[in-house]
């Protein structure tokens, strides 16, 4: 009894303390009865209430809202999406500093820690408040009623809506830890400024984590949920700076400061961070992938859905390839080139390591993704032609073209396809007719396979907008005269970087739920589509200065010291797009110069305009330790013809028939074989070369192509005269 009787004093002493004496203005015995009376019939209905609010409260634990944090793969923040001027970003009890943790409760609720969901003495007192007032304005509400409210009720200030917080709170209180419900009601609470929960506030306000909150800056904060708007102290400093004394108060008297340092912590001059601090978004056009992706395979809203991503994205290429964009475009504006778009791919695995959507806010189209708006890829486009032709032994890599006057029926309109310099350049090697760029040996090599097969290959290379039917699209689909984005290219090229095998470009790690959970699956496994004798040989011609040097000189961005790289460049019309696009197995970069609006450039090209470009990103991204470049296939021999060495698929092998017609002027088979290559394919001079041509091997051409066998008797090769 005597317990209780102390107990009872020390309420008594608390209710006295926290509103004073004050002096009722009639009747205060019958204020007090009338208090008690309505205290009691709380009490009375409560165990009836207490299950239906434990059926209410049945369903799923609510969830509100949340930031989704992107990370970048080493663990840098790059971005918070969350709903404009909204943010919430749950934090576990243990990542807020302790200082925050008294102040909240200490003020909103002192006896948290030692008493259940109902705060009696708070009741009785706000009971007296508003009958003496006449109307329901006092709150009274515990840390978990206040949570209650939160999660599942209004602000309505009315006797029903105050019963069903009481009971609630009963509820929450039974089903969780005291620990969980400070946890939930730190995350949930309002702070004001769009800020939902300590994290929030704590960047919002002061620019740092719930963490590292001390004592001035935690008191500071405890005092907002009490009256946000009112209390902004970016709005209303002093009013904050008040309430922040009451919190302080409130901790001496909790016992969780002294006097002095309470007196130490009111003077702290508080630095208040500018309310941006949560408006992460370090990289606009990756983060807007990033929550493509996450809509489409999740079919969530990024902005709400509180997960924790990690992404492919490398920080230092990323930074790497934004200024090397803005800077090329900035020295091209003499030029009319305003904006340029990068992709930087690992061809192992197609994580996109960077991704650059415009050449910076500055950029007339800088709203605009000019990696993902599709646009034509001009002579990029030839490595799908010539890839085809060599995977159907239409041509090989020494098949001499006639680079000479063309003109095409093309549905009433001929096609006359001209090369960029103007001039006609007789007959090469097809190494050299792609390696230099040139367009009439382009159109002639897609006549020989057809244009259909060169669709079907981009397709499966993940190409989506040549989604017509193919006998929709003409001669100059080589020449790139329809519209790709540049991801997809990049994309596309991988497998050429990987020795044939497709790996779709990959944005996201790790993706992780409010709970922990893993979300995302494991990555799919790379798909073969390109034979790796057509990849290897593929690679050979385009990481050959040698096959370039015509059109592009000894010296030119596309050559990048210590290293074998392979590389293409592109031009449209009017120069209105210029590109580049090179790779080694460990790295793939693709760049884009051009005007959002589509506007031409002046004489910029891709060796011009995409090559610096693409040079500085790779020059500075590429690992030490060798480029990774495979040795040649099973399907792959090496042969001699005219003082230079080719790779040849088995089954074909140096011809002296010209594609296009004519005879080959340079074609000297008495020629002796040069050195042999070694191991990785280049000779002495870096050169892409092969081995000795082997004795006792049959040549033939059959309907165009050229074919080669080595064995005695029939080969199943097509046209073979020994079948």
């Amino acid at each position: 009894m005597s317990g209780l009787a102390g107990r009872s004093g020390r309420r008594r002493a608390s209710l006295h303390r926290e509103f004073g004496a004050f002096t009722v203005r009639r009747h205060p015995v019958r204020v007090a009865l009338a208090a008690l009376l309505v205290l009691g019939t709380v009490v009375a209905v409560s165990g009836l209430a207490f299950d239906y609010a434990t059926r209410i409260t049945a369903a799923p634990t609510v969830t509100l809202p949340a930031d989704t944090l992107v990370y970048a793969r080493d663990g840098q923040l790059v971005a918070d999406l969350h709903p404009p001027g909204q943010s919430r970003i749950p934090v576990p009890l243990s990542a807020v500093s302790p200082a925050m943790q008294q102040a909240i409760v200490a003020v909103e609720d002192r006896n948290f820690w030692h008493e259940g969901s109902i705060d009696w003495t708070r009741v009785a007192a706000s009971a007296i408040y508003d009958l003496r007032h006449g109307q329901p304005a006092q709150g009274a509400s515990t840390i978990p009623e206040q949570l209650a409210k939160i999660l599942y009720l209004n602000e309505d200030k009315t006797l029903q809506r105050k019963l069903n917080e009481v009971l609630l709170g009963q509820v929450l209180s039974s089903r969780e830890s005291k620990q969980q419900v400070l946890d939930d009601y730190l995350n949930d609470v309002y702070f004001g400024e769009g800020a939902t929960g300590v994290q929030a506030a704590a960047e919002v306000y002061f620019g740092v984590p719930a963490s590292k909150l001390d004592v001035a800056q935690a008191a500071l904060l405890a005092g907002l949920p009490n009256a946000p708007s009112a209390l902004d102290p970016l709005v209303h400093p002093d009013a904050a700076r008040a309430r922040q004394e009451v919190v302080l108060d409130a901790m001496v008297r909790a016992g969780d400061l002294t006097p002095a340092q309470r007196d130490q912590a009111a003077q702290e001059p508080l630095h208040y961070a500018n309310g941006r601090a949560v408006d992460v978004n370090a990289f606009p056009a990756f983060t807007a992938r990033v929550a493509q992706e996450l809509e489409q395979q999740f079919h969530v809203d990024p902005h709400t859905a509180g997960l924790q991503v990690v992404t492919t994205l490398d920080s230092r290429l990323q930074q790497l390839a934004q200024r090397a964009v803005a800077t090329q475009v900035a020295a091209d504006r003499r030029l009319h080139a305003t904006d340029g778009a990068a992709v930087v791919i690992d061809p192992a695995n197609g994580d996109v390591l960077a991704y650059v959507g415009s050449a910076g806010p500055s950029a007339p189209g800088n709203q605009i993704d000019m990696a993902a708006r599709p646009r034509q890829p001009g002579s990029t486009m030839k490595v799908f032609t010539y890839a085809t032709a060599i995977a159907q032994k239409k041509i090989t890599m020494l098949t001499p073209i006639s680079d000479a006057p063309l003109t095409l029926p093309n549905g009433g309109q001929p096609f006359t396809p001209h090369d960029y310099d103007g001039r006609y350049h007789g007959i090469l090697p097809a190494a050299e007719a792609l390696g230099n760029s040139l367009n009439i040996p382009a159109v002639r090599v897609e006549m020989q396979v057809g244009v259909p097969s060169i669709v079907q290959l981009a397709r499966s290379l993940g190409v989506t907008t040549l989604n017509q039917p193919p006998s929709s699209y003409g001669p100059s689909l080589t020449l790139g005269g329809y519209a790709i984005p540049l991801w997809e290219m990049a994309q596309a090229y991988d497998a050429f970087a990987d020795g044939g095998v497709y790996h779709p470009a990959r944005f996201l790690l790790s993706v992780r739920n409010g709970q922990g959970q893993e979300l995302l699956g494991p990555a799919p496994a790379g798909q073969p589509v390109i034979d790796p004798g057509v990849a290897f040989i593929m690679n050979q011609m385009l990481s050959d200065n040698a096959n370039r040097v015509m059109e592009f000189g000894v010296s030119n961005p596309l050559v990048i010291s210590g290293h074998q790289v392979a590389a293409k460049t592109g031009t449209t019309n009017d120069n209105r797009d210029a590109l580049t696009i090179g790779w080694t197995p460990h790295l793939l970069t693709a760049v884009w110069v051009g005007n959002a609006d589509n506007r031409p450039m002046d004489a910029v090209v891709g060796a011009t305009g995409a090559a610096p470009i693409w040079h500085q990103i790779m020059a500075r991204g590429l690992p030490a330790g060798g480029d990774g470049w495979p040795p040649a296939p099973a399907d792959v021999h090496p042969a001699w013809m005219d003082g230079r060495w080719g790779w040849f698929l088995d089954g074909t092998g140096p011809s002296d028939r010209v594609l296009g017609g004519g005879s080959s002027p340079w074609l000297n088979p008495e020629a002796g074989p040069g050195p042999s290559p070694n191991s990785s394919g280049e000779d002495r001079n870096g050169g892409t070369r092969g081995a000795p041509q082997r004795a006792g091997c049959r040549i033939w051409t059959y309907q165009g192509g050229t074919y080669w066998s080595c064995v005695n008797g029939p080969s199943g090769l097509p046209g073979d005269p020994e079948d």
